[in-house]
Parts: structure tokens; C-alpha cells; sequence
């Protein structure tokens, strides 16, 4: 439940309760009609309250002993013990809210890790930048044979999803393109990293995006030796672009799918 569903809960237990004094103030017993419709309301919205398994309340049970010896009327001290249960839960409730609460001012108030890199607002704010759900960070070494690589294995597969990209392919030369490279990482769906010679700006996107929680798919050529414990993501390697586009294209859907989904 949220915090609005649990605040109706609160009004309805409340409610109960004045009820509750309402009829002592005006009654010497609690006959058994009045207490039923009480007892009922409160176990049945314990009994929601405990399906939805945000917080668990005691339903409220009678025994012989809270009746009177007639049996037509409740014990004061049973229906005491009826007032009590509702009060404590109340309480327990405002303190669900007021956690609920602080757990979402800190969500909003927590910084992320690239949050140097985002612009800011006219005060001062890092401006988170959008999610890119249809555009992929592609980071690969400068070289010539790389770019080919791009051209004709990457960027094919990358067209058969209907995906774009943003392509890393330099020298991190300044802070204006750290900038742009961490705002795009952070908003892209899932970045590909090509370790061909491990360049120093794929290595260190590559790390980025570990410390942000990205999802990657890491290439590899065959003959490479594999760099560090990769099972936990998709780890492809090729022997060619012709390779490369056939294997990534069967990868991408159930990358997107599985890391994104």
C-alpha cells in the first residue's frame, strides 16, 4: 500500500474509535450488535492491510471470557482491550507513513554518481539528464580497423532494434567531453564496449559504467584473452565484422530484454 491507502487506513481505525466512545459515553454495556459492527470494520481492513503485506496487524478475536455471563453484552475490559489494539495499530501506522516518507525525501535528495557531470539549473541543481530508451553508448579504440568494425558490424545490428547510439571513439581531452560522455552513459539503455587494445577512453567509460549499475555487453576477439570475471554480463566475442553484426543482432533483444526490461 502507499502512503495515501495506508492514511485511509488510519481514518478508517479513527473512525472505528469514535465510535467506540461515542456509544460508552451514552450506554452503561456494550451489547453485542454494537461491538460486532466495530469488531468487523477493524478486522477487515487488518485483513487488507495483511494481504497487501506492507504491515502485519493482529485480527481481533473474542473468547469466552469477554462475554458477559448473559452473553448478551461485552466485557468493559474486553472492549477496552478492543480500544487498545486499534490505538496501537494506529500508531504503528503513522509510523509506516512517517518511514515511507523519509525513505522517499532521501531517494530524492540522494546524489548520483555522475551528478558532477549533469548542467545545472539557473540554482545551482544538477539537472538529471533524460533516459534514452531507444539509444545505445557504443565505446571503441580510434583506430581505422575499429571504425570499420563500427561501420559494418555495430552499427547494422544496433539499425535491425531500431536503435541509435552515441559513439566514443576519442581522447577525453577535456571536461567538456567527460561532460558529454557521462551524460550520455547515464542516460543511454545499455552501453557496448569494444576492448580491442583496451584504449584508455573504453576502459575508463567501461569503468564508469560499472560504478553506475549500467548494463553492458562487452566484445571481444576471439583470440583475445578475456579481461576479468565478465559472466555477469553479455560477453560476445567475434572473428570478424560480418561476425560481429550476425551475433550482436541475435544478442541485442535478449540484452534489452533481460537488462532493461
Amino acid at each position: 500500500m502507499d502512503i495515501a491507502q495506508l492514511a485511509e487506513l488510519i481514518d478508517e481505525f479513527n473512525y472505528i474509535l469514535a465510535r467506540v466512545q461515542k456509544y460508552l459515553k451514552n450506554n452503561q454495556y456494550v451489547y453485542l450488535r454494537a461491538f460486532n459492527s466495530w469488531h468487523e470494520g477493524y478486522n477487515h481492513a487488518a485483513a487488507r492491510l495483511n494481504a497487501d503485506k506492507t504491515l502485519t496487524v493482529p485480527i481481533f478475536k473474542l473468547g469466552p471470557v469477554d462475554y458477559s455471563p448473559t452473553g448478551k453484552s461485552i466485557k468493559k475490559a474486553s472492549v477496552e482491550r478492543f480500544v487498545k489494539t486499534i490505538s496501537h495499530q494506529v500508531g504503528r501506522l503513522e509510523d509506516k507513513i512517517e518511514a515511507l516518507n523519509r525513505a522517499a525525501e532521501e531517494k530524492l535528495t540522494a546524489s548520483h554518481p555522475l551528478e558532477s557531470f549533469f548542467h545545472r539549473d539557473t540554482a545551482g541543481t544538477p539537472v538529471e539528464p533524460p533516459p534514452a530508451d531507444k539509444r545505445i553508448f557504443v565505446a571503441i579504440p580510434a583506430g581505422e580497423g575499429d571504425l570499420k568494425l563500427f561501420w559494418q558490424g555495430i552499427q547494422p545490428a544496433l539499425e535491425t532494434q531500431g536503435l541509435s547510439f552515441f559513439r566514443a571513439d576519442r581522447a577525453l581531452l577535456d571536461d567538456a567531453a567527460l561532460c558529454e560522455l557521462c551524460q550520455e552513459l547515464h542516460s543511454c539503455r545499455l552501453a557496448i564496449f569494444n576492448l580491442s587494445d583496451q584504449a584508455p577512453n573504453v576502459m575508463l567509460a567501461l569503468g564508469l559504467a560499472y560504478g553506475i549499475g549500467k548494463p553492458v555487453i562487452i566484445l571481444q576477439q576471439q583470440s583475445d584473452v578475456t579481461l576479468g570475471e565478465l559472466s555477469n554480463n553479455g560477453h560476445l566475442r567475434y572473428t570478424s565484422a560480418a561476425d560481429l553484426k550476425t551475433a550482436l543482432k541475435a544478442m541485442l533483444p535478449k540484452a534489452l530484454g533481460v537488462f532493461c526490461g
